[in-house]
């Protein structure tokens, strides 16, 4: 047996699992087709956005709680600075559905916060434009972590805690059986206790058996140059989510001192992982630009540069999570649905409590992948 656990893709979700698993005193391997960090996912971008009221489902509150504090204990471990609160806006109607579930999650749990209106919006953040019917949710604990630096920082500390990594080693199969699982990797066989997967967009080409109805859709993130950055600084530029005509938009502080991040979150082009188009066109920023000259006049109406990574959806939005009924020895840690990142270090260490044998330190039955199986 070369390992009693291994982690089949070390980003977002497995490099907190190959972390929290090595924590235990585990034996256990991990494999990455590139390398922790890299672009070609989903866990990339320079920043990304922590909140804890959540519009996309109160359910979700108690893991963004357990999720703040590991984020936190990971900067204490490592020394490294990836977690910066900056408070949060979630902008929209009053009768707009993601902004009422924001408010029941932030009642449902007591979660501080506050609601302006337009009139008072404008005159504490004088960067954004506010329609005269807007509301404006406040959450002060939100705020940007930097992809990067974290996915690094989990697996260097998971590697420090006896975790051996292979990196450019995509996997070419997997074989579950009574005994365990057989990872093939470029002709090379690993045998192994039981295995986490954690590839994001490669998932299903692991476990083609089990059909999944997950796709993968191709999105971009942008940079807009400021005309006066010191105005989108962290300490004067919350994170920000509006809703704009069924559109959902978003904005981060500046982290270079020049530009803001923005992008879309809304449904993408459906894309093959490994040929997915990486170039940015000019089409691709058009309605983005139109919202932020609107809404935030003093960026360029022209991005700087442009990102892509990929979302990999489920059919309800949920994340997976959890064992497989018929398929031995497996843990599948996502897909995530295009909204896990934050979620990242808590997700790993439920992951590890399933593959070790632990009940779950919180309910995770919302996530079972058995709720997929047979789904059209």
């Amino acid at each position: 047996m070369d390992a009693d656990i291994a982690v089949i893709g070390v980003g977002s979700m497995g490099s907190f699992a190959l972390c929290e698993l090595a924590s235990m005193g585990v034996n256990v391997i991990g494999f990455e087709r590139y390398a922790p960090g890299h672009d070609r996912g989903a866990g990339h971008g320079e920043s990304r956005i922590f909140r804890t009221a959540y519009g996309e489902g109160t359910d979700y509150v108690p893991f963004l709680q357990q999720a703040r504090d590991l984020w936190k204990h990971l900067e204490s471990m490592t020394g490294i600075d990836i977690y910066t609160e900056t408070g949060g806006m979630m902008i929209g109607r009053p009768n707009d559905g993601f902004l009422e579930e924001v408010l029941m999650s932030a009642e449902a749990y007591n979660l501080p916060h506050q609601v302006l209106d337009a009139e008072e919006a404008r005159g504490r953040f004088p960067q954004h434009r506010f329609d005269n019917e807007d509301i404006v949710f406040l959450d002060p604990l939100a705020g940007v972590l930097r992809p990067e630096l974290a996915i690094q920082a989990a697996s260097t500390l998971a590697t420090e805690k006896g975790a051996r990594l292979y990196c450019g080693c995509p996997i070419t199969a997997l074989e579950p059986h009574s005994a365990g699982v057989t990872i093939h990797c470029e002709g090379e066989k690993f045998h192994v206790g039981h295995v986490v997967i954690s590839a994001g967009a490669w998932t299903s080409r692991l476990l083609p058996q089990l059909s999944l109805p997950v796709w993968v859709e191709r999105q971009i993130m942008f940079w807009y140059p400021a005309g006066n950055p010191r105005e989108f600084v962290p300490d004067r530029f919350p994170i920000s989510i509006r809703i704009t005509d069924g559109d959902a938009w978003y904005a981060l502080p500046t982290l270079d001192g020049k530009t803001v991040k923005v992008a879309l979150h809304t449904e993408g082009e459906r894309v093959d992982p490994d040929t997915i188009d990486r170039a940015i066109h000019t089409k691709d920023s058009e309605l983005l630009s139109q919202f932020a000259q609107k809404y935030i006049p003093d960026l360029d109406s022209e991005p700087e540069k442009g990102k892509v990574c990929m979302y990999t959806n489920t059919p309800d939005n949920d994340f997976v999570l959890g064992s497989v009924s018929g398929v031995p020895h497996v843990t599948l840690l996502g897909p995530m649905g295009g909204h896990g990142f934050k979620f990242a270090p808590i997700m790993g260490k439920l992951a590890a409590e399933v593959a070790t044998g632990i009940s779950p330190s919180l309910a995770i039955d919302l996530f079972s992948p058995d709720r997929l199986i047979g789904v059209k």
